[in-house]
């Protein structure tokens, strides 16, 4: 005859040991190389007399790493979303990158105006899509030199 107890325990082991097997394997994978971190833009303005005599603003930027930039999406505090195509130029570190056609800005709106550069690190191809903002206030504060 069978022993039940005997039974019970081989049963028992079955259930167990898979549990036993998958907590002892080796879960350590190779670190996985995500590649550079996307680079940051500094954003200034400057308010510029546009065409109808209404002020506007213009818009600058510049990268921490060399860059080669797609596309700036531009969303102002209201209205719709502008599209600024950089034409995928290489800008360098730190060189300034107008962001309009030139002569040309943006009507003035005081706010918070945010910034989506797409586009590749350069050299090495690296895909990044950033996200800025920066706030512009409703009257000019005048530059104190001390």
């Amino acid at each position: 005859m069978f022993n039940s107890k005997r039974v019970l325990q081989t049963i028992a082991a079955l259930l167990i040991l898979p549990f036993l097997v998958l907590s002892c394997s080796d879960n350590t994978t190779a670190p996985i190389d995500e590649g550079p971190p996307p680079p940051a833009f500094n954003i200034a303005s400057i308010v510029v007399q546009l065409q109808g005599g209404d002020q506007g603003l213009q818009f600058f930027a510049s990268a921490n790493v060399d860059v080669t930039l797609g596309r700036v999406n531009i969303t102002p505090p209201v209205g719709n979303d502008f599209v600024f195509n950089a034409n995928n130029n290489l800008w360098l570190s730190e060189e300034q990158i107008a962001l309009q056609n030139p002569n040309e800005g943006y009507l003035r709106i005081s706010g918070t105006w945010r910034f989506r550069f797409v586009g590749n690190h350069s050299p090495g191809g690296e895909r990044f899509d950033v996200r800025q903002q920066i706030t512009v206030g409703a009257k000019e504060l005048p530059n104190i030199i001390e």
